[in-house]
């Protein structure tokens, strides 16, 4: 098996209160982590990410308010084009499960990658993705 990228906890359990079930808190989770998670994969990414080449996966992941899922953004290298392109990606995993249901996002330059990650609209398209994918893993989980 071939692992595509490293899982880095950055800030598991931030501000989140265990049995909370107050949807505005909750979206206010989920605001804070997708902020955070925006503001550190874009810094990770300038600084650890080279122009050319292969190197190291980065991703940041946060525990999904409400659900027993953690969500990742994943930064690594295209594997067709190593020296030219990047790959962002956008994953979810359940808590009991190896598995990562995973859907890539953008092909492009380190500083396409960056610029995509900086827009404001960017911060919405992945957080749709990312309660897409949660809900398809409850679903999977679910009928186990």
């Amino acid at each position: 098996m071939k692992v595509l990228y490293n899982y880095t906890p950055s800030f598991m359990g931030i501000n989140k209160e265990t049995g909370n079930s107050n949807m505005q808190q909750n979206e206010a989770d989920m605001n804070y982590f997708m902020n955070k998670t925006m503001e550190l994969i874009s810094q990770r990414a300038e600084k650890e990410v080279p122009e050319n080449g292969k190197f190291a996966p980065i991703a940041v992941s946060f525990q999904i308010p409400e659900t027993n899922n953690k969500a990742k953004v994943i930064v690594a290298y295209d594997e067709i084009n190593p020296k030219d392109f990047r790959r962002l990606a956008v994953g979810v995993q359940h808590k009991n499960s190896d598995r990562l249901t995973m859907n890539y996002i953008l092909k492009g330059t380190k500083q396409e990658v960056i610029d995509y990650l900086n827009n404001s609209d960017s911060k919405n398209e992945i957080r749709k993705l990312i309660e897409y994918l949660s809900k398809k893993t409850d679903d999977y989980y679910s009928e186990l």
